[in-house]
Parts: C-alpha cells; sequence; structure tokens
C-alpha cells in the first residue's frame, strides 16, 4: 500500500488506497523547523489511515532544497517504520496527476501562481512562484489585491466607483480595519471569489481580464505543450479564456501515485535498510567473541581491556591517514577563503565535534569553528529523545557554501547528520563524513572509514568509536589552523590568554619562540595587548606592537611572514 501525501502550507491532504483523510499544514521546507513541521503533519494524517509499505511526497520547497527533502524522507523512514520514501515538489505531483503522467505545462493557480513544464526528456522549467511581494501575478492573492486597491480608491473617491467597495465592506467590515487584518496573502486571497463574481461591474472584469493575461504569459513562459490549471482557482473558466486548457486528469493525489520517468530526475527517493533491522549488520553494534561472562570478570581485568580495546582506535585512525589529510587540506582551503569548519553529530559524536569547536577559541584565537549537537544545547547533558532521527535545517541556517561541514556518525546513517551532510552539500559546502562501519549511506564529497569493529560493551560507540572520532577531529582542526598560521614551530601563537595558567603560558611561547628573557617577554606581551604572536613578531623583527600588528594583517596572520628576517 501506497501512502500518497500533498503537504500544503494549510493543509496535509493524504490517500492510500482510495480513502483519504485531511489534516493542518505545515509552514514550507524551508521555513524555520520546517522538516520538523512537515514530519509532524504528514505523521498525523497517516495515523488515520494505517499502515503502509512505501510514502511518496509532494511538499513545497523540495525542489529548491534537495538537502532538506532528502532529511524530510530520512525522518519520515524512521517516524512511519517504512522501507522507501519519495519526496518530491507538491507542484511535481500535481504535473502528474492533471497531465496522467505524461509531459506538459500545469498551471497551479490558487493564492499564489506558478506554472511547470516537464518535457518527454525530463527537462524542467518553472515561471513565476516568487511569492505575493514580488510575484505570483493572476493568483488570488494579486486578484484580492487588486480588488481591494480598487475599493479603496472608490472609498476615497481617488478612483471610480465599484461594486467591489460593498462586496469588501460585507466580507471585512469598515476600510479602516482592513490594514489591520490583511496582513498575509492568504487573508487578502479569500477576496478574489468576490472580484471574479462581480461580473456586471467594469473594474472588476478589467482586474479578471489582467490575471488572465498573466497566467497566460506564465504558462507561455515554460513552453509550449498542452496546459491543465489546477489549485483553488483552477474553476474560474475566466481566468483561462487566454489559454489552451486540457481537462485535469486528477490531482495532486492521484499525481503522487502516476510519477512517471519523465518525474524521475526531480524526485529524491531514500530507503531504508535491506535487512528489516538494518542497524543489526553493522560492525560496531556486533559483540566481540570470548566475553559472555565480561559482567563476572574482577574489574581489574574490566579496565585493562577496556584500555586495550581503547588503544585498537589509532590503528584504524592511522589506516585512515590519507583520507583525513585530503579532508584537512580541502577544509583548510574553504577556510582561507573566509569559510568556517562545521561539526555536525548526535550523541556522542555530537558532543565530540562540540567539544573540539569549543577548545578552538582558546587555542587558536579562532571563532571559524562551530559544533552542531542534535536536540541543541541540552543534548550535550542529557539525552534528548528521538532528536537524531529527524534533521532539523535551522540549526544550519547561516550554512554557506564557503564552509566545510564534517558530520560524525558512527553507524554511517544516523539520520540528523546524513540530512547535514546532504544540506550542506546543496548549498554547495564541501562535506566530509567520518563514519565507523564500511560502505556507509552518507552523502558527502569525502568520507573518513575508522574500521573500528565490536566495542567491549556492544553497540556502546562512545568506547573504540568516539576515540577514533576524537582523534580525527583533533587531527583535522590542528591541522587545519597550523596552516592557517596559528602556529610557530611547535608553539600555538594564537592562544587568548584568559586565565593565570594561559597568561603564565604566553610568556613562555614569547619568551622561547622570540629567544629572550622572561622580563622582555613579559614586557612585549603588555605592550601587544597580551596577544603572543603580535609580541613575538615584535620582537623578532624589531619593530614597535602597532608594527607588529600591521605586519601582521599584511602577512594574513602568518607569523614568518611578518618578521621577514629576523634580527641577527
Amino acid at each position: 500500500m501506497i501512502l500518497a501525501v500533498d503537504l500544503g502550507k494549510t493543509s496535509c491532504r493524504a490517500a492510500v488506497g482510495g480513502r483519504r483523510a485531511e489534516g493542518a499544514g505545515a509552514p514550507g521546507l524551508a521555513s524555520p523547523n520546517g522538516v520538523r513541521a512537515a514530519q509532524a503533519a504528514i505523521v498525523a494524517v497517516a495515523s488515520h489511515l494505517g499502515p503502509v509499505d512505501e510514502v511518496i511526497v509532494g511538499a513545497a520547497g523540495a525542489l529548491s532544497a534537495p538537502g532538506v527533502a532528502r532529511a524530510l524522507g530520512e525522518a519520515l523512514l524512521a517516524a512511519l517504520r517504512v522501507p522507501r520514501v519519495a519526496v518530491t515538489s507538491d507542484a511535481v505531483i500535481a504535473h502528474a496527476g492533471a497531465l496522467d503522467g505524461g509531459p506538459g505545462v500545469v498551471l497551479i493557480v490558487g493564492t499564489g501562481v506558478v506554472a511547470l513544464a516537464i518535457d518527454a526528456d525530463g527537462a524542467l522549467r518553472t515561471a513565476d512562484g516568487w511569492g505575493p511581494w514580488l510575484g505570483d501575478e493572476g493568483g488570488g492573492a494579486w486578484i484580492g489585491a487588486a480588488g481591494l486597491r480598487a475599493a479603496l480608491r472608490a472609498h476615497d473617491g481617488r478612483g471610480p466607483s465599484t461594486a467591489l467597495l460593498d462586496a469588501a465592506r460585507a466580507r471585512f467590515g469598515a476600510p479602516e480595519t482592513w490594514p489591520a487584518q490583511l496582513t498575509g496573502a492568504a487573508g487578502v486571497a479569500t477576496f478574489a471569489p468576490d472580484v471574479l463574481a462581480a461580473q456586471g461591474d467594469a473594474t472588476a472584469q478589467a482586474i479578471v481580464r489582467a490575471a488572465g493575461q498573466a497566467l497566460a504569459a506564465t504558462a507561455r513562459a515554460v513552453g509550449s505543450g498542452p496546459v491543465a490549471m489546477v489549485g483553488g482557482l483552477a474553476g474560474a473558466e475566466a481566468l483561462g479564456e487566454q489559454l489552451d486548457l486540457v481537462p485535469a486528469a486528477g490531482d495532486a493525489l492521484d499525481g503522487a501515485l502516476r510519477l512517471g520517468a519523465i518525474h524521475a530526475p526531480h524526485v529524491i527517493r531514500v530507503q531504508a535498510s535491506a535487512a528489516p533491522h538494518g542497524l543489526d549488520t553493522l560492525a560496531t553494534e556486533a559483540v566481540r567473541p570470548g566475553l559472555d561472562d565480561l559482567d563476572t570478570r574482577p574489574i581489574a581485568e574490566i579496565v585493562a581491556l577496556l584500555v586495550a580495546a581503547e588503544g585498537q582506535a589509532h590503528g584504524a585512525v592511522a589506516t585512515a591517514v590519507p583520507r583525513i589529510a585530503l579532508a584537512a587540506e580541502a577544509i583548510a582551503a574553504r577556510l582561507e577563503r573566509g569559510g568556517r569548519l562545521i561539526y555536525a553529530g548526535a550523541g556522542t559524536p555530537g558532543r565530540l565535534g562540540v567539544l573540539d569547536a569549543s577548545e578552538c577559541p582558546p587555542t587558536f584565537g579562532t571563532d571559524l569553528v562551530r559544533g552542531v549537537i542534535a536536540g541543541g544545547p541540552a543534548a550535550l547533558t542529557q539525552a534528548i529523545e528521538g532528536a537524531e532521527d529527524a534533521f532539523d535545517p535551522d540549526d544550519f541556517a547561516d550554512l554557506s557554501a564557503a564552509d566545510a561541514l564534517v558530520g560524525i556518525t558512527a553507524s554511517g546513517r544516523t539520520p540528523y547528520v546524513l540530512g547535514a551532510l546532504a544540506h550542506a552539500r546543496a548549498a554547495g559546502a564541501l562535506t566530509v563524513a567520518v563514519v565507523n562501519n564500511p560502505g556507509g549511506e552518507a552523502p558527502a564529497d569525502l568520507v573518513i572509514e575508522l574500521l573500528t569493529g565490536p566495542e567491549v560493551l556492544a553497540g556502546s560507540t562512545r568506547l573504540t568509536a568516539g576515540t577514533a572520532q576524537k582523534v580525527v577531529l583533533n587531527a583535522l582542526s590542528t591541522s587545519v589552523m597550523i596552516a592557517l598560521g596559528k602556529a610557530y614551530g611547535p608553539r600555538m601563537v594564537d592562544v587568548r590568554a584568559t586565565n593565570a595558567k594561559l597568561r603564565r603560558r604566553a610568556v613562555r611561547i614569547v619568551r622561547d619562540a622570540a629567544g629572550v628573557d622572561e622580563q622582555a617577554a613579559t614586557a612585549a606581551l603588555a605592550a601587544a595587548g597580551g596577544h603572543a604572536k603580535t609580541a613575538i613578531v615584535a620582537l623578532l623583527a624589531g619593530v614597535d606592537a602597532a608594527e607588529a600588528t600591521r605586519r601582521l594583517d599584511r602577512a594574513r596572520g602568518r607569523l614568518r611572514a611578518a618578521i621577514g628576517s629576523p634580527r641577527q
């Protein structure tokens, strides 16, 4: 049985085997908490229709944000316990329904407007759909707004009298109350039926003709071929008078079941592991042989066993050094151009990412490294139920193509991490996956496999797997920061001296790097405002702190370049 879903902003409609249900919609995949809201809306409607084998969803925003669409698919796999989920745009399923799975143009006219054409070869083009402020010409909000403006002109005496003024008063009350009432496109669009119904009014007829012209232009912009009009205003014949329309064969829910080869390039499909419980087959979930009596052994023997197992993490990391190096070089290139390093994880991997990121400001004087954990800051100290099962794009709202995202997942299939990686790839960011099982599903540019195998305590990947992950994060952030000029020899010269220990360390770094005594190092640090790198340049180049700062700025923070030739 297939669950077909048409997810809109005002309603979520679903169908299974001829039975239909409807519930509240969701604000859109790209909106704050979009994936979670969409998941909740779909699960709520699906609960009325019984168990299914597959889910096909059409949702606004899926075409422009494939990473978010994939995240929704992953979330539904877990929430609905189905083996397969397909996610595409609501416009794509509307196209398939209206044109019975064939090529052509569908003009979707409701509160807004969008035209979608898909050719026989699968090429897709769209026109309009720019929203009520910049586009949606000829749609419900556009017609309603034009009618209300005409009514207000008549009210003020700025324009001709029109029956639309009385119609608007009847619907909304006194004109003075309209601005406070009509703050969104949906509210304004409720006046469109009144405009369409005022057939004997010249002003209303002019608005409807202009709307029809706009819709015809939008449909022609995407190409030729049969045009079907669907949506809330599709029944308004006057809007289609300038188009050669064909009757819609079905609606969007029908279209979810009629997706064909031409729609395939625009559909994101995800599926669960072939095994009934895919996690059971992972090496990190397996049981180490010979430990059936672990709970009866002396604690000293257990400690020795755990320590020996942790030592095996080094071998797994050493094998992955070539991939780690490639990742570090690529990340350094991104940061060199102004990007950031962002870690994403759930549970232990998320905490390790946050830990590594939080250590970079005091160690390297930089805020370019950020850690994100599923469930937010509360997940650092407690388990957040279900946090790893759904990706939230809001957690990465400021991610850009300049950044590098490292997703950390022992299993290689944590939905939150896979969603973050897919979202980052869609944004053009560099993506790196750190996993502890071979052949994972992570959609990343580079995959670093740390094959640590079964844990001493079966499935507790905070142990050897977590140790290997921590080593990799240490290696990535430290090597990248060294490449960016945050070190001089073996010394961290961008250290932030924020406590007594670090102030003492800064003096020692300046003293040893510049080859001066304690008094000279302390004085240079004071003149440099406590910044070790500036103090070292001042001492080795024989300049004051202000000139040392200017040299560092010109050298983009690289100490050796700022020094030039040290004093002899």
